[in-house]
């Protein structure tokens, strides 16, 4: 894990970004830490017990065979690994995690959840907290839960984390700038964010939340094994509302949403004038 150190030094913490898959947390500065999701040749015990107890549920659980083979990139005859396995277990419950806090416009969000990679679920209440980009001000924040606006700007009506996001559908969406592709998740008022940037609609899937979460985390894996970081000024020239660019890859990459969210609805002409 390598600091980036772009939070206020006052806040004590600052975000790290895995080498191998890309992925930040937040820990103490100077601190060591570890990836969220990445197993490693010490990996063993826990983390790979609960990986074979989801191994056992995919011959009986076609949904989650599928979003599984395709975050570990496997054919559908060929063998799953348990580290595989252990690795989309704790990326969906990072997902969870952070999607908590999420509210429309907030970007770029990093947490430290107790309990991850080795378990695949947060194991205590402790945390160095969850920070995100306010969209409209660009500050860098502490999110304190949901609801909880920024500290600098007004409150937004209408704004999702409000709302009671288990029991409500969810969208996954595709967008494009300028010869870059962003995919994310959210509500409606996250996709109008895009577009009144200057973003030009691709797709809108919906779908149930926990399988939103999931298509998500299969996006974030295939985004490291699409190539080479963006280079610094092609991220200088993307809208606002693409943050940091942690879920922007470049056009030429093919995504298409419906592949990794299987039984998801179609919605892009809901956001079509």
């Amino acid at each position: 894990m390598e600091p980036l150190g772009v939070l206020p030094a006052a806040s004590g913490v600052d975000i790290h970004r895995c080498r191998s898959c890309g992925n930040h947390r937040i820990c103490r500065r100077g601190w060591r830490t570890r990836c969220h999701i990445c197993l490693d040749e010490r990996s063993s015990g826990t983390a790979l017990d609960t990986s074979r107890e989801m191994l056992s549920r995919l011959p009986v659980e076609p949904v989650l065979a599928h979003q599984v083979r395709q975050f570990a990139d496997v054919a559908t005859d060929d063998a799953v690994s348990p580290r595989a396995a252990a690795e989309f277990r704790s990326a969906v419950a990072l997902g969870h995690d952070l999607d908590r806090r999420r509210g429309d416009g907030w970007t770029d969000l990093a947490g430290d959840v107790h309990g991850l990679p080795w378990y695949g679920q947060r194991r205590q209440s402790s945390s160095h907290g969850t920070w995100g980009v306010h969209v409209r001000c660009g500050s860098w924040q502490r999110l304190t839960g949901p609801g909880k606006g920024c500290v600098a700007c007004p409150p937004e009506a209408g704004d999702r984390s409000f709302t009671a996001l288990r029991d409500t559908p969810y969208l996954l969406y595709l967008v494009k700038h300028r010869g870059l592709v962003k995919f994310g998740v959210g509500g409606t008022l996250r996709v109008r964010e895009h577009l009144r940037t200057g973003a030009e609609l691709l797709e809108v899937v919906e779908g149930r939340h926990a399988d939103v979460i999931a298509a998500e985390a299969i996006l974030k894996r295939r985004k490291r094994e699409a190539g080479q970081p963006l280079r610094a000024w092609r991220t200088r020239r993307m809208p606002n509302s693409f943050g940091r660019g942690t879920e922007v890859v470049r056009s030429r990459v093919r995504i298409r949403l419906t592949d990794v969210l299987l039984d998801g609805l179609d919605v892009t002409d809901r956001f079509v004038r």
